[in-house]
């Protein structure tokens, strides 16, 4: 099990996929999302959650745990860059073959240092950090080999399941506004529990929109039913 929740331990990789397939952690993480938000939103938080090496906040509770991915929305540079300019002159043929050659040379890396300077200028999805995600009540802590941050709900502006445990959120850190892209086991349970605290009316939270299509319809076929969702 790579994931760590209240009563249980769930993760997972696989897509699901309704069709004759085994049940998986993954699909242990969405039930389990789906149980935890019904009971947050009746008003209900454990008393108890999962153990933590990081203290929590008063009235927190770590409701799950584990790994993540993260990629950000940024340019690694401004387009500039360092260009080569120095120069060689001879005399006569191999004067001149040599000083061609400095020129071509110069020039093949200005053009590639161009090329490079204008590609890490894009703002595109790049790999950022990974590490461990806990998500609680409040919000949630991401420990990665730096340090660990803590995100309450409140620093969250927006957020969307954007596939099969992933989600993109935006925010406000201390360095700024930033745009990321997650990757866990538990990005579903961190999207139901930020919209059910900052955006109740979020169009994927209503009806469960956020699990795969038909899913729950097949969880419940195969032993697996979600309890009525909360209105």
């Amino acid at each position: 099990m790579t994931g760590e929740l209240v009563g249980s331990s769930a993760g997972g990789a696989a897509v699901p996929v309704p069709g004759a397939r085994p049940w998986t952690d993954a699909d242990s993480a969405l039930w389990h999302t789906a149980r935890i938000l019904d009971a947050v939103a009746g008003g209900v938080v454990p008393d108890q959650g999962i153990r933590t090496l990081f203290p929590l906040h008063d009235g927190e509770v770590a409701l799950a745990q584990g790994t993540y991915t993260l990629d950000s929305m940024r340019a690694l540079g401004d387009g500039s860059y360092q260009r080569t300019g120095s120069y060689a002159f001879g005399f006569g043929v191999v004067g001149l073959a040599v000083t061609a050659g400095t020129l071509a040379a110069n020039a093949s890396r200005n053009n590639a240092a161009r090329a490079q300077a204008a590609a890490d200028a894009q703002v595109v999805w790049r790999p950022d950090h990974a590490g461990l995600l806990t998500v609680t009540n409040l919000g949630f802590f991401i420990v990665t080999s730096t340090g660990t941050f803590w995100w309450e709900w409140a620093s969250v502006d927006l957020m969307q399941v954007v596939a099969f445990n992933t989600v993109v959120l935006q925010g406000r850190s201390d360095r700024g506004p930033v745009t990321w892209r997650v990757y866990s086991y538990w990005a579903e349970l961190l999207f139901v529990l930020w919209a059910q605290a900052r955006h109740p009316g979020h169009p994927q939270l209503a009806g469960r929109a956020w699990l795969p299509e038909r899913w729950e319809a097949w969880a419940g076929s195969v032993g697996h039913p979600l309890p009525a969702a909360q209105r």
